[in-house]
C-alpha cells in the first residue's frame, strides 16, 4: 500500500470497524512508515478532542482559588514591603539611636523634652519683625 491507501484505510476505519485481516493488513503497513504513524497518531487524537463530550474545564474550584486570589493581592504586596523593610530596621534603628545621642550632646537642658526636640532650647528673644511696605517707603 501507499501512503495516500493508508491514509484513506485509516480514515474509514475511524467510522467504520475493520476487520481482523484488514487491520493487521494496516498494522503491518503501517510499522515500515513511521513518519505516517506519527502523523495518524496526530490525527487521532484531534479527533478525539473535537468528539469529546465535555467542555474543557480549569479544574474543580477555580472560580474560588482566583476570586481568593484577588482578596489577597493585597496582603501580599503588604508582606513583600514587609519584607523589604525588615532588611533595613536594623540600620534604622541605629540612624535613630545616633541621631539621639547628637541631640543629648548638643542639647543644653538634659530634659527628657529637650532630648527629644519637643521643647525650645534656645533663648527666646523676640525677633524683630520685617514689613517689607515699611521697609520700601522708608527707604525712598
Amino acid at each position: 500500500m501507499n501512503q495516500q491507501e493508508l491514509e484513506d484505510v485509516f480514515i474509514r476505519s475511524l467510522d467504520v470497524p475493520m476487520s481482523a485481516e484488514e487491520k493487521e493488513q494496516f498494522l503491518n503497513n503501517l510499522t515500515s512508515n513511521a513518519a505516517l504513524a506519527r502523523e495518524l497518531a496526530k490525527h487521532k487524537k484531534i479527533r478525539e478532542l473535537i468528539r469529546a463530550n465535555e467542555p474543557a474545564t480549569f479544574g474543580p474550584y477555580f472560580a474560588n482559588k482566583l476570586v481568593l486570589k484577588i482578596q489577597n493581592t493585597g496582603v501580599v504586596i503588604d508582606r513583600q514591603v514587609f519584607a523589604f523593610f525588615k532588611k533595613f530596621q536594623l540600620a534604622a534603628l541605629g540612624v535613630v539611636v545616633a541621631l539621639l545621642i547628637l541631640n543629648v550632646a548638643f542639647a543644653e537642658h538634659t530634659t527628657i523634652k529637650a532630648i527629644l526636640g519637643f521643647e525650645n532650647t534656645n533663648n527666646t528673644e523676640e525677633i524683630a519683625s520685617f514689613d517689607f511696605y515699611e521697609t520700601l517707603t522708608n527707604d525712598l
